[in-house]
């Protein structure tokens, strides 16, 4: 097993096409990228659009049309929506068959000083990150030992309650160790998109003869994470109905800084 990638993607000779390398796989394909991955390479993508004045992520919708596995990609973007107040963004994302695997929609809003109203902000009294220890990076989530995988090898997580190997409601920290795309720094947008994944398995009620996959996630940002951790509180909730939803709070050690959600697939195979 090597991890010694530069990044999660490779930048190559066209500007909208990346190499995918292992740091992208999941723990439940052979062949497919974690969401997580794919979701932080669309806004690493779209970051660099240019903005009329300085203008922030507010929301990212990303819809998973398929198992994306690991292969060349690119990204087909576009504004639909110019302005200086509301920037709207919609993004393709296709193998080099042109096959569409993902589409994305990302809104941005622009950045000025509004004090508003005293407010408590604050998140819940969560221990710091530093002084959670550290996982065993080969065994945390999904996936068998030996694998490089997205949420092993790229994204350190520590557990604040709850644990991985119990149902139940849970929360992490979280950091991107890799660049998204090798070569680039590393953004809090980035950081915020890639945990903002998460809740599905964190919070996950479910035993090993479900399948409970998410096919889209939807993130709200009231701001960006300050620093290198991301924090996510999760749960899942189920119907009888084949659907659910898994939701979550996102904070840094300031606060509060956006809501996350996942529609739930749930399917029990071989009946």
């Amino acid at each position: 097993m090597s991890v010694d990638h530069p990044g999660v993607y490779l930048p190559t000779s066209d500007p909208n096409t990346y190499e995918s390398t292992p740091l992208a796989s999941a723990g439940w394909y052979d062949n497919g990228q974690h969401g997580g991955a794919v979701s932080a390479l669309v806004v690493a993508h779209l970051e660099a659009t240019p903005t009329l004045t300085e203008m922030e992520i507010s929301r990212v919708t990303v819809e998973l049309h398929r198992v994306v596995p690991i292969v060349p990609l690119t990204i087909t973007s576009r504004i639909v929506r110019e302005g200086k107040k509301i920037q709207v963004l919609t993004a393709e994302l296709t193998d080099t068959d042109g096959l569409l695997l993902a589409m994305a929609a990302v809104q941005r809003l622009r950045v000025d000083d509004r004090p508003t109203p005293e407010q408590d902000r604050t998140a819940h009294d969560h221990t710091p990150p530093l002084e959670i220890p550290a996982l065993d990076s080969n065994q945390w989530g999904i996936g068998e030992p030996g694998k490089v995988m997205f949420h092993r090898h790229a994204i350190e997580i520590r557990e604040i309650y709850g644990s991985f190997s119990e149902a139940g409601p849970g929360a992490i920290w979280a950091r991107i160790v890799k660049p998204i795309i090798a070569g680039e720094p590393v953004t809090p947008a980035q950081r915020a998109i890639a945990v903002a994944d998460f809740p599905n398995g964190v919070s996950r009620e479910l035993d090993k003869n479900w399948v409970f996959m998410n096919p889209d996630l939807t993130v709200h940002l009231m701001r960006y994470p300050q620093g290198e951790w991301a924090g996510l509180e999760a749960v899942s909730y189920y119907s009888d109905i084949g659907r659910g939803i898994a939701t979550g709070t996102l904070f840094d050690e300031e606060g509060v800084l956006g809501r996350t959600t996942q529609t739930l697939f749930l399917d029990q195979p071989g009946k």
